[in-house]
Order: C-alpha cells, then structure tokens, then sequence
C-alpha cells in the first residue's frame, strides 16, 4: 500500500526531473526581461496607472508586463502591418493621382453629367461602357472619360471607352484607369510625331482615324504583356 508520505516523495522526484538543470540560464532570461522592462518605463513607452501603483509588487508588475506586451503588439512593425502600410501608401498615391488627372464623380454626379438616371449609369458600368473605381467600397467614375464634345462624344461619354474597357475586363480598375492615363512613347500607326509621349485618353480626345483606333485596340488587347512596352 501506497502512503500519502510516498505519493507525496514520488511527486517531488518526478518534479525535479522536468526540472531544468542549470538554473543560473532562466534566472539570467529572467533579469534581462526585467531590465528590458524597467527601461521601457524609464523611457516612457509603457504608461504606468495610478491604480498599478498602489497595488502589490507582484500585481504590479503582472500590470506593467502585460502593458508592456501590450505598447509592443501596437507598435511592433510586423510583416501584415508592413503590407497594410504599403496598401494605403499605394492608395495615397492613387488618390493623388486621381486629383491630378481631374478628379472623380460619384454616381450622382456622373447621371446629372450625362442626364441619365443612377440606374443607367449601373448599367453602363456593368456592361463595360463605363470606366468605374472601388474605392472604400464605392464607385467613382473619372472625369477624363467625359465629354460634351459631339466630335468625340458617344451619349456623352468619350468614344473608345466603349470598346477599349471589354479588352480589358481581366484587369483590375486601377489598371484599367492606368491604361487610359499612363504616358508612353509607343510608336502608333497614325500618331505623329512617331514616338512622341501620349496617353490614351488624349488621343482619344483628338478624334483618332480609324488607323490609330485599330492601334489602341492592339495596345489594350496586349497590354499587361511583355510586348506592351
């Protein structure tokens, strides 16, 4: 029969064994936490309560551990907090842009512009007559798209638009307003001077021949690929 005593010395040998053997190491981690710890205090990084202060030492410093852990996860420069940074930079950028270029309407704007209902304006987005971008969950239609010219026009919006957008479907929108409002040299059958820099938009906007709608057509179905330089 087992006695409580054995049960009892059993335990304490089976303890010692996980044990680590050289205690002077965790002792050593311990110190140098602390030490990391008191100088993040020192430097005012970890905000210190009225509350922890009256407390325990042992309290205390559970308190001050987990704020310091606390400062860290917030202000640590991780991977996904670098991606998500790069994101709004990018965007910045983007909205930049945008503002450069001409701005944006909002849906309500581009019907007024083009004396049609929301619903149309819906409708011309989705079937690719209209050049649209997502931005923080709305659409916005650029303005460079836009025009009362009649030499241009096509219901008042920049003819080519209409046949340029479907080629280019598998982009995304900021890619697809990149293909109208990049600069490039291409030489173009029908542009002159040959080599000169362009954009799409502003050929587009000076009433291109035939030869040089067929040269855009073969920039948008292209584009993304290597030969698009």
């Amino acid at each position: 029969m087992t006695t409580t005593a054995q049960k009892r010395n059993g335990s304490d040998r089976s303890s010692a064994k996980n044990n680590f053997p050289d205690v002077g190491i965790p002792a050593a981690r311990l110190q140098n936490f602390i030490l990391e710890l008191a100088e993040d205090v020192r430097s005012g990084n970890t905000p210190i309560s009225q509350e922890s202060m009256a407390e325990t030492d042992a309290v205390f410093a559970m308190d001050i551990i987990l704020q310091y852990l606390k400062h860290r996860a917030v202000n640590s420069v991780t991977k996904e907090k670098s991606r998500q940074q790069r994101r709004l930079y990018s965007k910045a950028l983007f909205l930049q842009a945008l503002e450069k270029d001409g701005g944006v309407y909002n849906s309500v704007q581009a019907a007024k512009i083009l004396g049609k209902t929301k619903t149309t304006v819906r409708n011309w987005k989705d079937a690719g007559q209209l050049l649209a971008l997502d931005i923080d969950g709305e659409f916005y239609f650029p303005v460079f798209q836009f025009t009362d010219d009649e030499r241009v026009s096509e219901k008042g919006v920049l003819r080519g638009i209409a046949e340029l957008l479907p080629m280019l479907r598998k982009f995304s929108d900021r890619m697809q307003y990149s293909f109208f409002m990049e600069k490039r040299n291409t030489v173009l059958n029908g542009l002159s001077p040959a080599g000169r820099t362009f954009t799409v938009a502003e050929v587009l906007k000076n009433n291109p021949s035939k030869e040089l709608q067929a040269e855009l057509q073969r920039l948008a179905r292209i584009y993304g690929t290597q030969d698009a330089a």
